[in-house]
């Protein structure tokens, strides 16, 4: 006699299965978020350090995708083109009409990476930034396209001014050396998020994911400020104790 299966119990075990691995999945991409950004917002907490990477960060980004139109294997990236959805060039960003045709290089894949990353990173707000990093990689295109001869010597003076900002606002206001130093990873692609993310916070995005976001940053500076402490206090006891007389 042939036995029952029990196809309702299994379809709900692997149901819940699914669940548990969405929901980890789910946990483990909000805890990278949370980590990644505190772990860089630990190097920006000065306000006016922070101002100054909401301007310089889109523009260094910006800058960089022109720039690399002048790399020696850009041609070897040159991939076609693809015509974007209506609803991306009624936007305007991309130039209207004249916006519509995309063409896929170094430049605008590395837009489009950032924003895969991003997505997967925190996904309603890198979808809302993706229209804007994607339009990055267009606009180096048409500025590319439209000024050959001029464009290479002013986006580099921009390019530069914008990196003296940022190590004016680390020396001058944060007194902290800049997360390059110690990642180069956070400074090279998890600024272009940081300032995004800062900004949606500021407009009131996710209030107990900033909240979280921001009590790990007190605490990561804390820790910096009474470390820092403790080197400079061996250094201030040798000084007290040579200016005692004898």
């Amino acid at each position: 006699m042939r036995l029952p299966t029990e196809e309702p119990s299994s379809t709900a075990t692997l149901q819940l299965q699914l669940s548990i691995k969405k929901t980890r999945l789910l946990f483990n991409l909000l805890r990278s978020l949370t980590l990644k950004t505190s772990s860089y917002s630990m190097y920006h907490h000065n306000p006016t350090n922070i101002i100054i990477h909401l301007i310089c960060v889109p523009v260094i980004f910006f800058t960089t995708l022109i720039l690399v139109h002048r790399s020696f294997f850009f041609d070897k990236t040159v991939l076609g083109s693809f015509d974007l959805p209506d609803l991306l060039t009624h936007t305007g960003i991309y130039g209207g009409n004249n916006g519509s045709i995309y063409e896929l290089n170094l430049a605008t894949l590395t837009s489009l990476g950032y924003t895969i990353y991003f997505i997967l990173l925190e996904p309603i707000a890198g979808l809302l930034y993706s229209p804007i990093l994607l339009s990055f990689g267009h606009w180096s295109n048409v500025i590319v396209s439209s000024y050959p001869s001029e464009y290479f010597k002013i986006t580099l003076i921009i390019w530069s001014i914008s990196w003296i900002l940022q190590f004016i606002g680390h020396g001058k206001f944060e007194k902290r050396k800049p997360a390059l130093i110690d990642n180069l990873f956070q400074s090279i692609v998890l600024a272009v998020f940081f300032v995004w993310i800062e900004a949606l916070f500021f407009l009131g995005y996710k209030p107990a994911l900033a909240a979280s976001i921001h009590r790990k940053i007190a605490v990561a500076v804390a820790k910096f400020k009474a470390s820092s402490s403790n080197r400079n206090q061996p250094h201030l006891d040798r000084f007290s104790a040579s200016s005692k007389p004898t």
